[in-house]
Parts: C-alpha cells; structure tokens; sequence
C-alpha cells in the first residue's frame, strides 16, 4: 500500500498562502505603468496580521519590489492607531498614500483594506472575498464593485462595502425624514435604517415604516438627537443629520492572487 501523504500542518499552509500572494504582488508590480512602482502592504491591528505583512515586504525587496507598509482606516476608537504602535500612512484618512498598487497581507479584517482602498481610490490585491459578486474585470484585470458612500455634515466622506446601520442613541427620537431619491418619507427614528448594495449597484434601504426601496441616494434629515452608524458590521462613529449617503459604482477595485 503506496504511504499516505502527510496533510500539511497550518503553519505550512500559510507559508504556501503568503508564497501565492507574494508571486501574485511581483507580478501586478511588473505591470504598473510607474518606473519603480510602491506597492502599499495593508495589514490588520493583530501580531499575526503585522508578521505576516513584515514577511511579505521582505520578499518583495529580495525580489527589487518597493513596498510600503500601511495600516488601515481606523475604526472608531483606533484613530490615529493609538496604543496598538501603528503609523497611520497620513494624517488626513482620505489623501492617498505614496502607493500604486495596495495588497492585503492576509489575515484579518479584509473590509478594512477594501474599505482603505475605496477611500484612496487604489486597486487592490486581495484573497477573493467569499460570497462576495465579481464584476467584470477591466483592462487592468481589476473587478469593479461598488460601495456606499457616506458624506456627514461636517464635510467627512466613508465608505461602507457591504451595509451601512443608523440607530438612534436617544430613548426617544421621534420621527425622522428621509428623501429616497426624489421621494420624501417620515419613519419612526426609534427604528434601525440599514443600507446594502444591491448587484446592480443601487442602494437597498430597508426600514419597517416603509420596507425595502432600491434609490441611488439618499438623505437623513431632520433627525433629533445623535445616530450611531454601523459600517459593515462594525461600530464606526456618532452622527447628526443631515448624512448623505449614495451608491458609487465602480470605486472599488480588486484583484485576485
């Protein structure tokens, strides 16, 4: 009877992960259009995260492949990534860092690079989102998505790549007004309002006032008192009305290892 093949162990596992990522970043960096492209490695908060993206830009300079290591938009309570000794790429979360290509090292908290990227308007190298459609590539090979753009009332701009939750913070709120479009409703702010993306690049607002309208924009206003937005599962920040929020097809650019 021929020996069994060993089943490798998970450490091997994802040394041969990270070996695919790093062929795959080698390659994409041979077709930027720069002279000397940078590639910016976004990482997550964890020790395994910030290994793994050290061994990543190790094997990119052993191949003569600039990289620069990024972390992500911090979520509410990580600004400026106080306490976790990370330095964020600048001050300002939406001026696009000295990068041409961004890859995930892999790891935790993918929406987080893919969120970074929708913000800087960057492609990005990233493990194929499970369950997640795959838009037709363009031609730099890049599957565009869309994403929900969030603009606040104090000038702020964030994106949400799967959904976005308001929910009120006060006992009660009383009503709030909402323009679906061109389309003006009253709901009870009491009640959540969330956003997804449906395939065809629209906003799926769903409240149980009124259902599940599909819109292009749409506006929160006249809202008493503070909402707390929820950015793709995660706790994000506090905001006041007005927020408007919009479907923005395309801003989202990925490529698969």
């Amino acid at each position: 009877m021929p020996p069994s093949t060993p089943i490798p162990d998970a450490a091997a596992r994802e040394a041969a992960d990270l070996d695919v990522l790093l062929a795959a970043a080698v390659h994409r960096a041979g077709t930027l259009p720069a002279a000397r492209p940078v590639l910016g490695i976004v990482r997550g908060w964890t020790r395994h995260d910030r290994e793994r993206a050290r061994l990543l830009c190790a094997g990119l300079a052993e191949q003569g492949v600039r990289s620069i290591e990024l972390s992500p938009v911090a979520e509410a309570g990580e600004r400026d990534g106080r306490g976790r000794g990370v330095r964020r790429p600048t001050a300002d979360p939406l001026r696009r860092p000295r990068a041409d290509l961004l890859v995930h090292a892999g790891g935790s908290q993918p929406e987080q690079a893919m969120r970074a990227a929708a913000l800087w308007g960057l492609p990005l190298l990233v493990d194929r989102p499970a369950g997640r459609p795959d838009g037709e590539p363009d031609a730099s090979g890049a599957h565009r998505g869309p994403v929900v753009g969030l603009h606040f009332g104090d000038g702020g701009f964030g994106v949400a790549v799967r959904d976005a939750v308001l929910v009120s913070t006060q006992p009660h709120p009383g009503d709030v007004r909402l323009l679906l479009d061109n389309e003006k409703i009253t709901a009870p702010g009491d009640r959540p309002l969330r956003i997804t993306l449906t395939g065809q690049g629209l906003l799926e607002a769903r409240g149980d006032s009124f259902g599940l309208r599909r819109v292009r924009r749409l506006r929160f206003e006249r809202a008493w008192g503070e909402y707390r937005l929820e950015v793709d599962g995660m706790p994000s920040r506090d905001v006041r009305a007005p927020l408007r929020i919009e479907a923005l097809p395309g801003r989202l650019r990925l490529l698969y290892p």
